[in-house]
C-alpha cells in the first residue's frame, strides 16, 4: 500500500466556491495531488490512499481519505476533486471530534488532525518525509507498505518536523531542486513503479 499524506495549512474546513480553489486554503493544490497519486492514464491505481489534512477555517482540523481502489465517478480534473472535497465537508458539519464517516464511495472524513494520522501510520508504514536534506531516494530501501508524508506550498512547520523525527520518520530526498507537492509525488511513484513495489 502507498499512502500519501498531506497537511494542506490553511484548507478550508467547510464547503468552498468551486470557482475559487485557490481562495479556499489552496484546495487547487490538493486536487492537484489528488489526481497525481491515485491515477495513471486512463485508470484508477489500485493502491493509495491519500490523506488530506486541512487545517483552515472554520472547524480545524479535518482528514479526508481518499482509497483508490473503492472510489467511484472520480475523474482527473480539479474541479471534479474538489466536488467531492466538498461533499465530504458538507457531511461533516454535524461530526463528533474522532468520529469517521464514508461521504461516499472509498472517500471517508474525519475530525482528526495531523499528528493523530501520523501516529497511526507510523504503526502500520514506513514513514517517510520528503525533505532537501534527507538521503538520496535512489539510494533508499523502500517496503511494502510506506507512507510519504507531504507538506503545502508552505511546508510543515518546525513542530511538524520534530514530532516526525520523534515518530521515527525517514528522511529522504528528491535532489537539490524543490518541486511542486503533485511533482514530488509522481517521483516517488515513479521510484516504487520502477523497483516492482506494489
Amino acid at each position: 500500500m502507498r499512502i500519501f499524506l498531506l497537511r494542506l495549512s490553511k484548507g478550508y474546513t467547510r464547503p468552498f466556491k468551486l470557482n475559487d480553489l485557490p481562495g479556499a486554503g489552496r484546495i487547487d493544490l490538493a486536487c492537484r495531488c489528488i489526481t497525481t497519486a491515485i491515477f495513471i492514464s486512463e485508470a484508477l491505481r489500485k493502491n493509495v490512499e491519500f490523506r488530506l489534512v486541512l487545517e483552515g477555517p472554520p472547524e480545524p482540523p479535518k482528514t479526508i481519505t481518499f482509497i483508490s481502489q473503492r472510489l467511484r465517478r472520480v475523474y482527473p480534473d480539479e474541479r471534479n476533486i474538489a466536488s467531492h472535497i466538498n461533499i465530504a465537508l458538507e457531511k461533516s458539519m454535524k461530526m463528533r471530534k474522532n468520529e469517521r464517516i464514508e461521504s461516499e464511495a472509498g472517500i471517508f472524513i474525519e475530525r482528526t488532525g495531523f499528528e493523530k494520522n501520523v501516529r497511526e501510520l507510523a504503526e502500520a508504514t514506513q514513514l517517510i518525509y520528503l525533505h532537501p536534506r534527507g538521503k538520496d531516494i535512489q539510494e533508499f530501501s523502500f517496503d511494502k507498505d510506506v507512507c510519504f508524508v507531504l507538506g503545502d506550498h508552505r511546508g510543515l512547520s518546525k513542530n511538524n518536523e520534530r514530532f516526525l523525527k520523534r515518530m521515527g520518520a525517514e528522511v529522504i530526498s528528491l535532489g537539490k531542486i524543490t518541486y511542486l507537492a503533485s511533482q514530488v509525488i509522481a517521483i516517488c511513484h515513479y521510484e516504487l513503479d520502477r523497483r516492482g513495489i506494489e
